[in-house]
This record gives structure tokens, C-alpha cells and sequence, in this order.
């Protein structure tokens, strides 16, 4: 595929993508001002259809229409291709990324990353491991120091990225635990012999959605969590969820309140911590408290 086509497919599917439902008129228009579009030559619809093909071909991407509703494309976000095509079409965006910026040329220190740790064994074993559900051996270092190590043979049910890292959540093999790994802090992955069967009714979107990023603790049960938050920070809570089950119940001049249904592990807690005074646990009573007698602390040291 030559770097011209690949441009354009990345294109389409972002067009498309970021437009929910589009119809071909409205795509034909955005390509003649698109800054990939030097000639600013139109599109056809007979190529129009031949990159959808090319499109679902290399990449499994569907555009689809929907004639009933106004003959408007849309991705294909039907039951399981959900999270398939958003991780499809999130790694095709940096593809695309990495290429905008090698054609640029002479603006690298100018574009700004935070750089992942470095990940000696990751994501492709362990995608390897879950294609042919066999079991993995870890060797994991909280925090990374050979002087604290673990080791545990896993059956791995999915990857997530979460901040800055790779996480594999795994099953135990020996005690059936749910646990999660940070893949820029094993130290040591290797296949065994030992396969297992993946729980076809396990589904991770609904396992995580009980949990706030990857702090995940089995034995805790979800609750449901209400937090005011002020006027400085709402406007970004709204549009950046802290959680899938985020709702904002009541708002009024100077804040609103947000509700949660999860597990308020620590990860969760630090979160709020980090909105400072704009954020105020409201219940329940429990963790209320909790995050004043941590606000305590913390004034306690600053008051020496």
C-alpha cells in the first residue's frame, strides 16, 4: 500500500468516526478542504466504496449506511466489534501520528510525549498467550526491585491501557483470583505448558466498570458514591468522565454533584484528592470521613 491510499483510509475512518452517522455528501465535502487533498480533486463514489472495501479488508474496519436513516456511514460498533474497532481505530490514529510527524521533518523537539516505561515483556506474549489460552508464568516487583519479588502463573483474560502502561488482568490458575499486572513492572514473562479455557461470559468492559482505572479488589463490593464539585473543575468532569457511570444529579451556581456507582479504592480516592479544594465527598458517611481524616493528615504536615 503505497503512502498516499494509507493516508487517505486513515482519513475516512477518522471522518467518519468522529462524525457518528455522515452521509456521503458531507465526506465529499470535507475532502476537498482536506489538507491531504493537495489538488483538491473530488471524490469520487465509485472510489468512495472502493476504500470502504480496502478499508474492511486490511484493517477489519466496517463503514457501514444506514439507508433508513438518511443513507448515513457510520462505523460498525455492533455487540463485540465495539471495543474492537475503537482499539482498530485508536492504533491506526498513531500510525498515522508517527507518520505526519517523519513527513514533517525538522519539528520532532517540538512535538511533546510522556515517554512509557520501557516494557521487556509485554503486550504481543501476552495477546499470543490469550489466542491460544495458555497460561503465562510472572515474575512481578512492586515496587520494580529484585528485593520484592512475586511470581504467579496466569490465565490472561485481557489488556487494558490505563495512564501510562499496559495492564494484563489475569485469573490466579491456582486460586482463581482476579488480578492485575502493570507490564512495565514484570520482570520475567514466559509461556507454560498449562492452558486453560477463557470464560466466554466473562466480559471485561462490565468487569471494570465496577473498578476506577486498575485498582481492582475482588472482595470489595461497589457503592455508590456522591461528589460535589466546584466551578473550576466541573465543566472538565463533564466532558472528561472521571467513570463510565458518572451522572451529575443536582448543579446549581458554584457546583454540582456527580454520583458514581463503584469500588472507591485508592487510585479513586488520589483522584479526588487531586481536584484540591474543588471536590468534596458527600457520601457515603464512610468515605467521607476517611478523605477528611487523610485531608487531616496532610494539613497536620504542612502546620510544622
Amino acid at each position: 500500500m503505497n503512502s498516499n491510499l494509507f493516508k487517505r483510509y486513515v482519513w475516512l475512518i477518522d471522518v467518519v468516526n468522529h462524525a457518528g452517522k455522515i452521509t456521503y455528501d458531507e465526506i465529499s465535502n470535507l475532502w476537498e478542504s482536506s489538507p491531504i487533498n493537495a489538488d483538491r480533486e473530488s471524490l469520487a463514489l465509485r472510489t468512495f466504496h472502493n476504500h470502504r472495501e480496502a478499508i474492511e479488508t486490511l484493517f477489519g474496519i466496517r463503514i457501514v449506511c444506514n439507508r433508513k436513516g438518511g443513507n448515513k456511514y457510520s462505523l460498525d460498533m455492533t455487540g463485540p466489534l465495539e471495543q474492537s474497532t475503537k482499539l482498530k481505530v485508536w492504533m491506526l490514529q498513531m500510525l498515522s501520528n508517527s507518520y505526519s510527524l517523519n513527513m514533517a521533518g525538522g519539528v520532532e523537539s517540538r512535538v511533546l510525549v510522556d515517554v512509557n516505561p520501557e516494557e521487556q515483556y509485554g503486550l504481543p506474549a501476552v495477546i499470543e498467550a490469550m489466542s491460544f489460552g495458555q497460561c503465562v508464568r510472572i515474575l512481578n516487583s512492586v515496587p520494580l526491585t529484585k528485593d520484592n519479588l512475586t511470581e504467579f502463573v496466569v490465565e490472561p483474560y485481557c489488556v487494558k491501557f490505563w495512564g501510562n502502561s499496559w495492564y494484563v488482568l489475569g485469573k490466579n490458575h491456582a486460586t482463581g483470583e482476579m488480578m492485575v499486572f502493570d507490564l512495565s513492572r514484570v520482570l520475567n514473562l514466559e509461556f507454560t505448558e498449562e492452558e486453560f479455557k477463557y470464560d466466554t461470559d466473562f466480559k471485561p468492559v462490565e468487569f471494570f466498570r465496577n473498578y476506577y482505572g486498575m485498582d481492582v479488589d475482588t472482595s470489595m463490593e461497589p457503592v455508590t458514591v456522591r461528589l460535589r464539585i466546584g466551578d473550576g473543575t466541573r465543566d472538565l468532569i463533564r466532558t472528561q468522565l472521571l467513570h463510565d457511570t458518572q451522572k451529575e444529579v443536582m448543579a446549581d451556581q458554584d457546583s454540582s454533584i456527580f454520583e458514581y456507582h463503584l469500588v472507591p479504592g485508592s487510585e479513586f480516592k488520589h483522584r479526588i484528592l487531586s481536584m484540591g479544594d474543588d471536590a468534596e465527598v458527600v457520601s457515603p458517611q464512610t468515605l467521607r470521613e476517611e478523605m477528611a481524616d487523610t485531608v487531616r493528615r496532610m494539613a497536620e504536615k504542612y502546620s510544622r
